[in-house]
């Protein structure tokens, strides 16, 4: 099926996004992580557009998606907005997420907060945000591989991230892929592209500048979250799927996540690593479709014996 493109002019932003699907019923938005866009659903878009409508939006600050100048526009209050209001322009109360990376940092936070309006929630190889709170302050692995977000908030981490063409951001995320033929010339070029459009970077970058989470280990006497775990179980049947060889999140993101995901599916992949989509994308995509619909005719078949 062909992937369109088009912009949705929300009350508060105008975002970009590619869809598949705009005749079925049932509404499926697709949120992409850093430093990602819409593109990264590419080879996932057509497979679930055979049976819903699948959207795939450009996250605000990205690609072709507007970018506001004021860094508090990119807390989780306007980010988890952006999904309510996409959905309305679509004609929805309720959908389906499908998510990755900081698209499921989103997810889960929608799916928390307004669990009413998510039919059901798909993640890939995006850490619940309690456990991983939690580790960034207590697991000495954990707070070593997420460094770079507190990096990211560095001044002139812009200007590293652009230089000679964007290099350290292509070989830090995608160039093995490149080199073993699981991306091609044509999916660079939309990468770089995506990246180097003005002010987009800077954009990117206010997802961590805003983040609550952030290394900050409690052995240096640095206090950390006061989270409390009840508020943070999500009440939204859920597909975790999992790359195991994620360079970014230790396995111990996994650990006991049943107990904040009662209604849980999880899928590990072995050899797969935080870069599900391009690894994986054929498997991802009959994954996500076949939890979807499984998930779509559990829930007609109650509404119907309500009736």
């Amino acid at each position: 099926m062909t992937i369109t493109n088009g912009f949705a002019e929300l009350p508060d932003i105008t975002l970009h996004y590619a869809e598949v699907g705009r005749g079925h019923d049932t509404l499926v938005i697709f949120l992409h992580g850093f430093p990602e866009f819409w593109y990264t659903w590419r080879q996932q878009l057509p497979v679930i557009g055979t049976h819903f409508h699948a959207v795939a939006p450009d996250l605000r600050g990205y690609n072709l998606s507007d970018r506001p100048e004021d860094p508090k526009a990119y807390t989780i209050g306007p980010l988890i907005n952006d999904v309510i209001e996409l959905a309305h322009h679509f004609g929805h109360e309720k959908f389906y997420l499908v998510s990755h990376d900081w698209g499921a940092a989103i997810a889960w936070s929608v799916a928390l907060a307004h669990p009413d309006r998510v039919m059901g929630l798909c993640v890939l190889n995006g850490p619940h945000p309690y456990i991983f709170s939690k580790l960034l302050e207590e697991d000495e692995t954990q707070i070593a591989h997420s460094q770079y977000m507190a990096d990211f908030r560095e001044a002139g981490m812009e200007e590293k991230l652009l230089a000679d063409n964007c290099e350290w951001l292509w070989d830090w995320t995608f160039k093995k892929h490149f080199e073993n033929g699981q991306m091609t010339q044509a999916d660079k070029n939309a990468y770089l592209a995506a990246w180097q459009k003005p002010g987009a970077i800077r954009a990117m970058l206010n997802y961590y500048r805003n983040s609550p989470l952030t290394p900050r280990p409690k052995s240096k006497g640095v206090k950390g979250l006061d989270l409390d775990p009840e508020a943070f179980i999500v009440k939204v049947p859920t597909l975790l799927v999992w790359g195991e060889r994620d360079h970014a999140l230790v396995p111990a993101n996994i650990d006991g996540i049943e107990a904040f995901v009662p209604d849980l599916k999880l899928l590990k992949m072995p050899d797969v690593s935080h870069w599900v989509t391009h690894e994986a994308p054929k498997e991802v995509a009959r994954e996500v479709l076949v939890f979807l619909t499984d998930l779509q005719k559990r829930q007609n078949a109650a509404k119907n014996a309500g009736k």
